[in-house]
């Protein structure tokens, strides 16, 4: 997954009260659709950096925090498929496009957001107006949120905070595992060149144990990411990492380097097959296929059958889409999250998760934001 990073810029007053309009809907530059699908209007728009799962919903942050159920086991409105009636038809929740709603959020601009199997974290900046008139970072928080029993009221808790000014090299985020599996799903905090384990509403002294190895079941110092082999978490410095995890355990991981996409059945001996594609930031699975959001566009490769007959070895090169995801998330965007919610199912069958970035020109701002495919809906587009 990859991260950015608020750099020593000061902006005027005026300026940053108009920055919610660069992210909202504007006109067109040119058409990148060209499957003709038309657009929806956009909601959730801006700088996402993370799609992350907690409890039965899925959480992004443009600022503010959003949320949305993904249960694969209820539908939108909370109801089981053994409270349906002879007759009704049970459309889980994952399977159907409803209404992001807000989520309660703590102070400051929300940047970055991960989850364990108890707890949501989020990372915020607090910007603030110096003596010139101009609005600057000043501080970040690190934040816990726990749910509690439903009609109890929640709150977000202050786990860590530091003074900031806005450097690129004074580096802090989150990340974690997250999975189907809530009893898999991880948190971490990564404080420049420490990382700390996140288990509620208190921040370790000393961090994790660092070793030297990569890609392994101890992070370094230079760790950007983890996933789950089996019940066992494994960290690397690749920002694109995930596995082959279903209702049943992982039995392969995945992480990227450059475009080419590196895989495993231990952690250990790792077998490389290259995307002919743009720099990989972030990855997802399918029962039929291994996406890869790149630094431009969105590409898939077929999964071969191993030598038990499960399709999970990614074949080299990409193919073409018989959706319209390449047209949408198309090369003047890049992607730096993908989520897919069953990875049990086909790309066809699935519903899957994309964020959209550009700084090119020729691209329609519009399309800057959350993304979805429901296979219900048949194609891509904005949420």
């Amino acid at each position: 997954m990859k991260k950015t990073f608020f750099k020593n810029i000061k902006f005027p007053a005026f300026l940053l009260s108009l920055l919610p309009l660069f992210f909202s809907c504007h006109g067109v530059i040119f058409d990148t659709i060209r499957d003709e699908v038309k657009l929806a209007d956009a909601v959730i728009s801006g700088d996402i950096q993370d799609i992350i799962r907690y409890k039965d919903d899925i959480y992004v942050s443009t600022g503010k925090i959003s949320h949305r159920s993904v249960s694969l086991t209820k539908d939108i409105n909370g109801k089981s498929q053994e409270e349906y009636k002879e007759g009704e038809v049970f459309v889980a929740a994952a399977d159907q496009k409803s209404e992001l709603k807000s989520f309660s959020s703590p102070s400051g601009y929300i940047y970055s957001l991960a989850a364990d199997s108890k707890n949501l974290y989020a990372l915020s900046v607090i910007i603030e107006e110096d003596d010139d008139g101009y609005n600057v970072p000043t501080k970040r928080i690190l934040w816990c949120y726990t749910a509690t029993e439903e009609g109890k009221e929640s709150s977000w808790k202050e786990i860590w905070s530091k003074s900031y000014d806005g450097s690129k090299d004074d580096k802090a985020f989150l990340f974690c595992t997250n999975t189907l599996n809530e009893s898999n799903r991880h948190a971490y905090f990564r404080y420049q060149s420490k990382i700390y384990e996140l288990t509620g509403e208190k921040l370790g002294d000393t961090g994790m144990t660092l070793g030297t190895t990569e890609h392994s079941t101890t992070p370094t110092s230079d760790t950007n990411s983890c996933t789950v082999l089996g019940s066992t978490v494994y960290f690397s410095s690749a920002y694109a990492m995930t596995s082959n995890e279903t209702s049943e355990a992982a039995t392969y991981i995945y992480r990227s380097s450059g475009d080419t996409v590196y895989y495993s059945t231990d952690g250990k001996s790792w077998e490389s097959v290259d995307l002919n594609c743009d720099t990989i930031l972030s990855l997802a699975i399918t029962k039929d296929y291994l996406l890869a959001g790149t630094a431009s566009g969105i590409v898939h490769t077929p999964l071969k059958p191993d030598s038990n007959g499960k399709n999970a070895i990614p074949s080299s090169g990409n193919a073409d889409f018989d959706t319209n995801a390449d047209s949408t998330l198309s090369s003047y965007y890049e992607v730096p999250a993908l989520l897919t919610i069953d990875s049990s199912k086909s790309e066809k069958d699935a519903t899957i998760f994309a964020t959209c970035l550009t700084s090119s020109t020729s691209a329609s701002l519009n399309n800057v934001g959350l993304w979805s495919y429901f296979a219900t809906e048949g194609e891509w587009n904005r949420e």
